[in-house]
């Protein structure tokens, strides 16, 4: 049997923690042991209870998400930390990423792919989701091409 992951649901919306811990209820490589909306407590439970990964919401009652995961990585620098939010920010993402995240996931995902994405990353160490590579290559090119000229990424697909 594989290794059971100790997943720690930071997030406000109560709405949304119940359908990620009914998601990951269904995979024995998750279990949800603890479950927070403030930033302050996930500290505290990082610190105590040591699980191996975090799902971090942006945005929290009390803090932000980013800070979170900062104090968060001081008690627990083994846990991997997924950032969790409702658009493909990249200013988040590599904002995410400098403060001790390892993952960014997208709230709006269809829940096979959250779960996939999940998988993937506590399994194989994959850090970025399909959509939030595109759109981290969509702004480069944008912002670095001569001004008038539409990028590749813009143009219809033709077959």
């Amino acid at each position: 049997m594989s290794h059971i992951n100790r997943v720690l649901l930071v997030e406000p919306s109560k709405e949304h923690r119940e359908r990620i811990k009914y998601l990951l209820e269904l995979d024995p490589l998750f279990e949800v042991v603890a479950e927070t909306g403030c930033g302050r407590d996930a500290i505290s439970l990082a610190g105590s209870l040591k699980p191996e990964v975090a799902l971090v919401a942006v945005e929290l009652h009390d803090m932000k998400g980013i800070k979170t995961i900062q104090e968060m990585k001081k008690m627990n620098p083994q846990m991997l930390v997924v950032l969790q939010a409702e658009s493909a920010d990249v200013g988040h993402f590599f904002e995410a990423l400098k403060r001790g995240a390892q993952g960014y996931l997208l709230k709006s995902l269809h829940p096979a792919s959250f779960h996939e994405y999940l998988r993937s990353l506590v399994i194989e160490d994959v850090t970025l989701p399909r959509e939030l590579g595109y759109q981290i290559l969509k702004q480069f090119v944008t912002e670095n091409i001569p001004h008038g000229i539409r990028p590749l990424l813009s143009r219809k697909r033709q077959y």
